[in-house]
């Protein structure tokens, strides 16, 4: 009797562990996500243009200890955009074919996990250098300081 009541405590014990979720990332077994709402994939923008983000937990600023985005375009990790909400304004991409990347990172700026790529082509209006910058809401884009650009 003993064995079937340690039998049946450990499988209901692996089951609830199984169907836990963690709370920050809702009902996916708590996976980190982040899609590229806007602009779609293959899409033809012109600076300056909008990304929309949709992320499985709460963007902010890193200060408050919430997630947020880096952006950059191609193999240019280093030079990136941090955007701290679901909405940014990219206004200063370089014209032509790019690949832009979305990171979502932790407050440490560290990767939480979560990665989206989206093939763009950006039409007249962008500068030479490979380097995004942020606007549209007023403060000063905020980036790396790493890269050879400054925003």
């Amino acid at each position: 009797m003993r064995l079937k009541i340690a039998t049946a405590v450990a499988m209901l014990a692996t089951l609830a562990a199984c169907t836990g979720t963690n709370g920050a990332a809702g009902g996916d077994g708590g996976k980190l996500s982040v899609i590229v709402v806007e602009p779609v994939s293959g899409a033809t923008v012109s600076n300056p243009f909008t990304v929309k983000i949709d992320s499985s937990v709460p963007l902010g600023p890193t200060e408050s200890g919430q997630h947020h985005v880096h952006i950059w375009f191609d193999d240019n990790e280093s030079d990136y955009v941090i955007v701290e909400s679901d909405t940014t304004q990219i206004t200063d991409a370089p014209s032509g074919q790019h690949t832009m990347h979305v990171s979502l990172r932790n407050a440490n700026h560290s990767p939480a996990g979560a990665e989206a790529t989206t093939p763009i082509s950006v039409g007249s209006g962008g500068g030479p250098a490979p380097s995004p910058s942020a606007g549209g809401d007023g403060a000063p884009p905020t980036s790396s300081d790493t890269g050879p650009y400054s925003y």
